[in-house]
């Protein structure tokens, strides 16, 4: 036994024999008298590290919260009263015992599950999870963030009553004094807090929503059977070091929410569509990248309790409960196979949940388990009894961008439905407690995004080969056609396809309206900034410059006429006034220094030149007066540089403003606003990024068009091609387009007698590229040489056919006979004559002669 000594000077006494706990802080003892009362000590290294405890379990006694048991059991294991030794020396304090003998590990991990818990029901987990999420709760209600969430503080008591231990970690404000919770562990903590623990040694305050983030967790592994909810499969991932659980957790990808096709769940781990949408929404919600509003405990708590009051029991197995969307038992079915990937497709088939939602015209039934499409904004889903579908918004985004407002002002104009073939156009708007969530609309075909195509091999059973690209692109150009009537454009990212690759607009709220009244929503505006926007930004600040200095002239007259009044008041002044003095500030006397010149002879003097040079002061340049452009980024011009920045996006496979200057990447509005066509090497040192597609494969009609799409010769007559005309060119250029040989996927111009992919590789260097345009391109030589051969043939052709007539019609017996016939010798006299053939002999036999005469002189010694 040891005596310790409480505020008031009573004594306790401890049974030291045994701890019932020790860690790194010290050692958690039972009272003597009372088993239920329990005394932690702390270690004379631990109070020595942690010089701020004694006042925070001070500050803690003085504000215990009210939860502090329930029906007998112990809730919180709150500091009650402060120990000292018999020094009067702090060194720890008194807490109620929680009789608990189960952690929720126990709950958590299938193992220890099976042997603490061997009976429990998916509605127990249930339980559990509210009942934690309302402990939770009512500790944030009281100034109190736990910080440290792990399952080893939390104790579930067979009723599956929630008791909390540890609490002397916990972040707690008293007195408007905040005491931090200093230690963390990573698995729960949220990646803003380890990231600023890792930028400084200052102790983050931590927040509800950072418990929120560690809640979530806990809650999805109890339900889950023990996942965590960042446990996945993960391949070809660079830097993965396989921890799957640290890496998605510090880049805040959620397997079961992610479009990355190489991240997903374990293979034991529970289907996502096991959870009702609303609980789906909450994770979502919880471990979304940045999120500043996770579902707080009481949020769950509500959510929980409807999913707990609709659960379905089991028919064969009593013990089974599960979620009221399901048609038959999907614990019969995991029971018998753990394997995610069967059991997502498997719960799809029995589970049919369809839910009722009002609208403006008349209630609506969704099925709300089945995603018909997702896009950017929300998710289609189909309805019952009707073709059309209902279009759910994100409920994040619909949030931060206003969509409910959005879409109520859009559904307004009309001019957006002459372009239904290309937009989903809301009917009848869906309501939740009379806020707009959603809407309703036609049937579409299934899509995909444009951007995740282009990164794909196949489209179904089509492959994805450039000649596809090619009619993507033009059925792009189709569709701008129709857009820029209606003063409408849209960027990459918005575009999906079709199976007949057809262009569609599924995200209709990110559209603005036809007056301008609601702008487009941009995400990628610096990429679709045409010349002009900068040439506007410049004229701009020119007229601010003159408005500048208008008003510092004004200024200055203003101080003329001021000192001019008071001027004219001098001179009106009586003698008795005090003379009048402009208010000027107070002058700083200026200290003055004098350097004396040393008097001392010194053998040195420059050199002096006939010439004498005078320095020229600098002339002040005048800056040249920036041309009158505006900018309407609804103007055509606008609107076909978005449509030449999308079709090179497809066929170069990158942007056309994307690249380097003196080996330094730079900002795509630097080139832009230089007007600088990088594909061609116009400007010394700038090139375009490596893994770009070069115009120099294409023919030349193409590579006019794209760079009249992207440049400006004229700022003042902007004259862009229409989609009209991109239209022309990409049919010719799909018509011009042939197969490669060896790949099936490659396709190239018939200007290239050689495939440029099968000859260079999918990653060729720019220089190696235009090489092999210079020689395997047909230019005007070869054009020249294909006609000499294809004369050369026919000449020859006819010849021959003429000596078989000639054969076959004649009495010919020999090669003579011929020429006899046909008057060769005559003939060929006539030609002689006519070439001067003598003359020509003569000539030559005269050179023969020279040449003989000059050879002799030199080898053979003789005398000229």
């Amino acid at each position: 036994m040891r005596k310790y000594y409480l505020d008031d000077g009573n004594k306790i006494l401890i049974d030291d024999s045994k701890p019932i706990g020790s860690g790194g802080e010290g050692s958690v003892y039972k009272l003597a008298k009372n088993p239920n009362i329990l005394v932690k000590i702390y270690s004379d290294r631990a109070l020595e590290r942690m010089k701020v405890i004694e006042p925070k379990i001070k500050a803690m006694v003085s504000k215990k919260p009210g939860l502090l048991d329930y029906n007998g059991l112990t809730i919180i294991a709150w500091p009650s009263y402060v120990v000292y030794d018999e020094n009067k020396r702090f060194v720890g304090y008194v807490m109620r015992r929680v009789q608990a003998n189960n952690q929720l590990s126990h709950v958590i991990t299938p193992g220890l599950q099976k042997a603490k818990f061997p009976s429990i029901t998916w509605y127990d987990r249930l339980v559990i999870a509210i009942n934690l999420a309302k402990v939770m709760h009512y500790l944030h209600q009281n100034d109190t963030v736990i910080g440290d969430l792990n399952t080893s503080d939390f104790f579930v008591y067979p009723g599956f009553e929630i008791g909390v231990v540890d609490t002397d970690s916990f972040q707690v404000l008293v007195n408007s004094t905040l005491y931090h919770c200093k230690v963390f562990t990573p698995d729960y903590t949220p990646p803003e807090v380890i990231e600023e623990k890792k930028r400084s040694s200052i102790e983050v305050k931590r927040t509800p929503n950072h418990d929120n983030y560690g809640l979530a967790i806990l809650i999805f592994q109890i339900l889950s059977m023990g996942v965590h909810p960042f446990s996945a499969r993960i391949k070809g991932i660079p830097g993965f070091d396989g921890n799957a659980i640290n890496y998605n957790m510090e880049n805040e990808i959620f397997p079961y929410f992610t479009t990355m096709n190489n991240i997903l769940p374990p293979k034991n781990a529970l289907p996502f569509g096991f959870f009702p949408k609303h609980i789906q929404e909450l994770f979502i919600r919880a471990f979304d990248k940045g999120a500043e509003h996770r579902p707080s405990a009481d949020e769950w708590v509500t959510n929980l309790k409807m999913v707990k009051e609709t659960a379905k029991k089991c028919k064969k197995n009593a013990t089974h409960y599960y979620p009221a969307h399901f048609q038959k038992c999907p614990i019969c079915a995991r029971e018998q196979t753990k394997d995610y990937d069967y059991l997502v497709d498997y719960f799809k088939t029995i589970s049919k949940k369809y839910v009722k939602y009002e609208t403006n015209d008349k209630p609506i039934i969704v099925d709300e388990n089945y995603v018909y499409e997702e896009t950017i904004s929300g998710k289609y889903y189909t309805m019952k009894g009707s073709k059309k579908l209902a279009f759910f918004f994100n409920p994040k985004m619909a949030e931060k961008y206003h969509f409910a407002e959005r879409v109520e002002a859009l559904i307004e104009d009309i001019h957006f439905k002459k372009l239904n073939t290309y937009i989903s156009l809301p009917e009848h708007l869906i309501f939740d407690h009379h806020v707009v969530i959603g809407y309703t609309t036609q049937n579409i075909e299934h899509l995909t995004r444009l951007q995740q195509l282009l990164k794909n091999t196949h489209l179904g059973k089509m492959k994805i080969t450039d000649r596809v690209k090619m009619i993507i692109s033009r059925n792009i150009a189709e569709m701008f056609a129709r857009l820029e009537k209606e003063k409408v454009t849209v960027e990459l990212n918005q575009i999906f396809v079709d199976h007949d690759l057809n262009p569609f607009i599924p995200d209709f709220v990110f559209m603005s309206t036809h007056d301008g009244s609601l702008k487009a929503m941009a995400f990628q505006k610096d990429e679709y900034l045409p010349h002009e926007y900068y040439l506007a930004l410049k004229y701009q600040k020119h007229l601010d410059d003159i408005e500048a200095e208008k008003q510092r002239l004004i200024e200055i007259e203003k101080k003329k006429i001021e000192e001019q009044r008071l001027k004219d008041l001098e001179l009106i002044r009586s003698p008795f006034d005090k003379p009048l003095k402009p208010k000027t500030k107070p002058k700083v006397e200026e200290i003055k220094l004098e350097i004396q010149p040393v008097v001392q002879k010194i053998d040195f003097e420059f050199e002096k030149s006939n010439s004498i040079w005078v320095e020229k002061e600098d002339e002040e340049k005048i800056p040249p007066i920036p041309l009158e452009i505006k900018y309407d980024h609804l103007a055509p011009s606008s609107i076909r540089y978005h449509l030449g920045v999308i079709i090179h996006h497809i066929l170069h496979d990158g942007h056309p403003y994307k690249g380097t200057y003196k080996l330094v990447t730079k900002p795509i509005s630097f080139f832009v606003e230089n007007n600088w066509y990088l594909h061609k090497e116009t400007i010394a040192q700038a090139e375009i990024q490596d893994k770009t597609k070069l115009v120099e494969l294409f023919p030349n009609y193409y590579q006019n068009t794209m760079r009249k799409s992207l440049t400006l010769s004229d700022p003042l007559k902007i004259s862009r091609p229409s989609p009209r005309e991109w239209a022309r060119v990409l049919s010719r250029l799909i018509f011009e387009s042939k197969q490669c040989t060896t790949s099936e996927f490659h396709y190239h111009h018939r200007s290239l007698s050689k495939c440029p992919v099968c000859s260079l590789g999918d990653h060729a260097s720019h220089p190696s590229t235009r090489k092999f345009v210079l020689e395997y391109k047909k230019g005007i030589v070869h054009r020249m040489l294909f006609f000499n051969h294809a004369f050369n043939f026919f000449v020859i052709s006819a010849l021959m056919i003429l000596l078989i007539y000639v054969i076959n019609t004649a009495q010919v017996q020999n090669f003579n006979d011929i020429l006899v016939l046909i008057s060769f010798e005559e003939k060929l006299e006539i030609i002689k004559s006519f070439i001067g053939f003598d003359k020509i002999m003569e000539f030559l036999n005269q050179v023969y002669g020279k040449l003989s005469e000059w050879y002799e002189i030199i080898f053979g010694g003789g005398q000229s």
